[in-house]
Parts: structure tokens; sequence; C-alpha cells
């Protein structure tokens, strides 16, 4: 299978071959579970089917992102000092994926059993547990990918993780539309939940097949509990950085309307939740035409400019779902929220692996998630407005943010590559 690596991108190393393909394929595999459980399109319409609020729907992204983001403070100093990445990063996956497993128990064990807020609960709680799984694992996995893979196809490397799991993704908004359709709740998102799990689990062994060279001499680098401190000094040596942490802050901040997009087309035009499944075949069909042009995009021009296009797409978003009058022009807001998450997907991480040293990218990817991750609070902001004003309220203010992070990408913050960005102001 490693020769379509040679050929298309051009890796000569069989070593380097064999990893870019077990990167794509865990990507993909991992990609296709979360299809199963859309944060964008699933999971708010179960959140409703359970019985909660805008407020609850509101808090999907928000436990995702502080969870997810975090606690890799904790872990980022063993990434950076770890000789053998691999079988840390082993040991975190697991621990990554068993909570989807006991999510598929939740709707089939508590639904009808215990009170609507019960049922929330256990959601929310092992929902956040995958995530801060994810958070200690993505360090690890972060510091080992960009070891095995050259940094001219790294743009490519996410790009066609993303391409392929959007195949497989229109796959599984398939299967979920069928089985949304056909099957009652709560045994409908059981099944939903299970199937995610497997998918996971066949992407963890792509991850066993990574072939790690001879171990790094341990990198001496910033204790865990002491990042904090350091994060002033870098604050004020590292201009370049510091506006990239603004402008993530503000693409985290404009995310806030992208759990209401399913719910607002559900309840505008009375559709079933079958619907959720079809709008999962739109994002990932999305995902399909995006990641073939922003991999591109990355790998020539440079990652800032496609975080500069994940705000106007938001923006794009926004206006779709204010103005259509029909679900099919409705579409458009997933078709451009899509857009401007695979952007973010493909540049966000390695934008920071080119604002500083090999030494310190566990270090920065830690840092830059525990500065931003507050901002996905945002979300429950979502919530209140839609409360109390209503969904054009929020898409309204969603879109100001949009703008706003548009701006700064475009005027503020520099191109890193080509210059000598770390330390730079």
């Amino acid at each position: 299978m490693s020769e379509w690596v040679r050929a298309v991108i051009g890796i000569e190393d069989p070593v380097a071959q064999r990893n870019f393909t077990a990167n794509v394929m865990d990507g993909a595999l991992f990609a296709l579970g979360m299809s199963f459980v859309s944060q964008q399109a699933i999971l708010p319409v179960f959140v409703k089917a359970i019985g909660g609020g805008n407020i609850a729907v509101g808090m999907i992204p928000v436990l995702w992102t502080f969870g997810f983001n975090f606690p890799q403070v904790f872990i980022a100093r063993y990434a950076q000092r770890a000789r053998e990445k691999k079988s840390l990063l082993l040991l975190t996956a697991m621990a990554q994926r068993m909570p989807w497993l006991l999510l598929s128990l939740v709707p089939f064990v508590l639904a009808g059993r215990v009170g609507t807020g019960g049922v929330l609960a256990a959601f929310f709680i092992l929902y956040a547990l995958a995530a801060i799984a994810g958070s200690i694992n993505l360090p690890v996995w972060f510091d080992l990918i960009a070891k095995l893979t050259p940094l001219e196809v790294r743009g490519r490397l996410f790009a066609i993780r993303n391409l392929l799991g959007s195949v497989f993704g229109i796959g599984g908004g398939a299967v979920a539309a069928l089985i949304l359709g056909t099957m009652l709740y709560p045994a409908s998102y059981a099944f939903l939940f299970s199937l995610a799990f497997v998918s996971l689990m066949l992407s963890y062994y792509f991850l066993t097949r990574l072939e790690e060279k001879a171990p790094e001499l341990p990198v001496a680098g910033v204790p865990g509990i002491r990042l904090a401190e350091a994060l002033p000094r870098i604050l004020r040596t590292r201009g370049n950085y510091r506006n990239y942490l603004v402008g993530d802050a503000l693409l985290i901040s404009s995310n806030m309307a992208n759990g209401f997009f399913a719910v607002h087309a559900i309840e505008k035009f009375s559709l079933s939740d079958a619907a959720a499944g079809a709008f999962t075949m739109v994002i990932a069909g999305s995902v399909i035409v995006g990641s073939l042009l922003f991999g591109y995009l990355a790998d020539h021009h440079g990652h800032r400019l496609n975080m500069l296009l994940a705000g106007m797409f938001t923006l794009l978003a926004c206006v779709a779902a204010l103005l259509a009058q029909t679900p099919e022009l409705y579409a458009a807001s997933f078709v451009c929220s899509a857009s401007s998450l695979t952007l973010s997907g493909i540049s966000r991480l390695p934008l920071i692996a080119e604002l500083c040293s090999v030494a310190e990218r566990p270090t920065y990817v830690a840092l830059s998630n525990m500065v931003t991750s507050p901002f996905v609070l945002a979300g429950v902001l979502g919530g209140w407005i839609a409360n109390a004003w209503g969904f054009p309220a929020l898409f309204m203010t969603t879109g100001v943010l949009a703008l706003s992070a548009l701006l700064w990408w475009l005027l503020v913050v520099e191109e890193p590559r080509g210059r000598h960005a770390v330390g730079a102001a």
C-alpha cells in the first residue's frame, strides 16, 4: 500500500511511506467513528431527544473543547521528554476510546429508568472523559506525527486524512440516517455509539503499525507544573505567537453556533431526527472537497491563509442560516461550517509547529490549548442567546466574531514560513 505514497506524495523512504499510510488510515477510521456521533449534527439532536434544552446543546462543544485542550498542560513534559513516544501514544489512545463504549450503554440502560437530568449527567460525564483522554493523547500523538512526517508534506497528510475520513463519513452519515429513520430511541443512539467505538478501535490498530525509529535523547523541557509560569515570558518574547493565540481564540469563539445549525434546521423546517444523518453526509462531502484544496493551499501558501479562510467560511455559514428558506438552501450552512472546521483541522496544529522549535512542540501545543480553550465557553453564551433572543441573534453574533477573526488573521498575524519565526517579534 505504501507505493501510492511514493508515487503521489513523493516520499522515498519505505518506513516513512508505511508511517504515512498508517497515519492516514488512523485518521480516516477515527473520522468514520466520529461521523456516527457527529458533534455538529448527531449529538445536538441526541441531547434534544433526551430532553435537554439550548443550554445543554451549547455545552456539547464547551465540554469537548475544555476537556480536549486544558489537560494537555499536564502531559506535555512527558511527551517532550519521552524517548519512545509510541508506547505512550498507545496507552493514551486506548484511554481515549473506552468512554465511547460506555456511552453506548447510556441510552439503553438509563433511558426510561432515570429522569432527564440523570441521563444528561451520565452522557456529559462520559463525553467529558472522552475529551479529557483525547487531550492527554494529543501532545503525544502530535509530537510523534511531527517526528515521523517531513515538514513539506504535513499539510497533505492532514488533508488526506480528512479526505478519506470524509469519504468514510458519507457512508457513516448514510448509516446514521438509516438507523435514526428505522430504529426507535433509545436503541438507535445506543447503536450509533457502538459503531463509533468499533471504528475507533479499528483506527487504533493502525496506530500500532507506526514505526518509530531509534529513540531520541530525552529533551530537557519546562516541567508541567511550571508551564503556566513560562507563558508570560513566551508572550513577551514571541510576538507572532501571541498574535496567533488571539486569532485562535477568535476562531474558537466563532464556533459557538456550530451545535445549533442542525437543531435550528430541524425546528425551522419540521424535519425528523433522520435529517441529522443527512446533515452528516453533507458535512462529510464538504470536507472531501475542502481537503483536496486546503491541504494544497497549506503546503504551498502557508497555514495562516487557511486560518483566515476559516473565519470567512464561518461568516458565510451564519449568513446562509439566516437567509435560507428551504432545507436544501440551508445545507449551505453545513457546507461552510464544515469547510471552516476542515481548514482549522488541517492548519491549526501545523502552524504552531512553525512558530516554535522542534524541542518546544509539545509545550507550545499544550500552552496554546490551555490559553484558548476557555473561549469555547462562547458555546454556553450561544445557548443563552438562543433562549433569550432566538437563533437569528445567535447567528448574527457568531458572524461578528467570525468577521473579527478573518480581519485579525489578515491584518495582524504574519506568515511564519520562510521567516525566522522562533523569537520573532
